[in-house]
């Protein structure tokens, strides 16, 4: 295992780890050493966007990848370029930074994405690895906001509440969920990051075209804050209801242990949006006949109505807050 020292990586290390990068016509400088930024083809109508990575630092590539296709596809784009700017805690090996390298150049070729290279350092300011993301897109048609879901709209979401929050206390607390779902059950968890997936490239392209009012991805904060910002952010109230809302059982057993509520918890891999009946019930059809799960969650209601969760007890306020419930398993 080689450490590495503060500061830039070496350069014979610089030049094997940029292989991962990728090439392209679209790319006319590409990542490599010297270089300080990449030029590439563009388009009328690009879409930015940039997320980091903090609240883990395992499976990092699939992660940051992830997180930031997903803010292009929820503004009705199609990702096209990855950047990244890796901070390296002192102490970080040769094999542990080849390994993200070789993680983020899978995830974007699985995604779709061309990743253009970054910068990476060594530096005592983290205490752990942090990786940021900057991705650029292509908008071929209006572009789609939180903003624009109108009274009678139909809500919808694909996959489930706290997927990606799942897979990250999987992981973090091994021990404890494979003693709460045994083997097998942890091991499938694990692998939700990967399949379904926590990213929604592909229900993007298979929406591509249909009359959204809406979209967003729910990240921090989950399903119940994406859907509040939604409200929020078109002016509008909502009526979920609860049992269409769909929550794993394992999501279920995990939250339980921290005392997490499932609907606050990390969501990435899930879609929230919203469109008139016809268009939403097409749309989870057609994300239905590829294997992505979907359903109607619920109606948009008048300004003012509140955003309300129904369930066998009756209407309860759908509560959210900024600070996502995986800071329970830090306490």
């Amino acid at each position: 295992m080689n450490a590495l020292s503060p500061g830039k990586l070496p350069s014979e290390l610089l030049k094997r780890l940029l292989r991962h990068t990728s090439s392209s016509p679209l790319i006319a400088i590409g990542a490599g050493p010297g270089e300080d930024a990449a030029v590439a083809a563009g388009a009328e109508t690009i879409v930015l966007t940039a997320d980091p990575v903090t609240f883990t630092d395992t499976r990092l590539g699939a992660y940051v990848v992830a997180v930031n296709a997903n803010d292009i596809v929820a503004m009705g784009g199609t990702p096209v370029y990855l950047t990244t700017t890796l901070l390296l805690a002192p102490g970080s090996t040769e094999e542990m930074v080849e390994s993200i390298f070789a993680e983020i150049a899978d995830a974007c070729a699985r995604n779709g994405l061309l990743w253009v290279g970054g910068h990476t350092e060594v530096t005592p300011a983290v205490a752990r690895t942090i990786v940021c993301g900057q991705a650029v897109g292509f908008l071929s048609g209006p572009p789609l906001s939180t903003a624009g879901a109108r009274p009678g709209n139909l809500i919808c979401m694909t996959k489930w509440a706290g997927l990606e929050g799942s897979t990250v206390i999987a992981r973090e607390r091994p021990d404890a969920v494979r003693g709460i779902l045994g083997p097998r059950r942890h091991a499938e968890v694990l692998g939700w990051l990967d399949e379904p997936g926590i990213s929604i490239v592909k229900e993007g392209r298979l929406l591509h075209g249909l009359a959204l009012t809406s979209a967003h991805d729910p990240t921090e904060g989950g399903v119940a804050m994406g859907i509040n910002e939604i409200c929020s952010a078109s002016g509008v109230g909502a009526v979920i209801r609860e049992e269409a809302v769909c929550v794993r059982e394992e999501t279920r057993l995990v939250c339980r242990k921290w005392g997490m509520d499932p609907l606050g918890l990390l969501s990435s891999g899930a879609l929230l949006f919203s469109a008139e009946p016809a268009v939403a019930e097409e749309a989870c059809r057609k994300l239905a006949g590829a294997g992505i799960p979907a359903a109607v969650i619920g109606t948009v209601m008048e300004r003012g109505s509140g955003v309300w969760l129904e369930g066998t007890g009756g209407r309860r306020p759908l509560s959210c807050s900024e600070q996502d419930q995986i800071i329970k398993l830090r306490r």
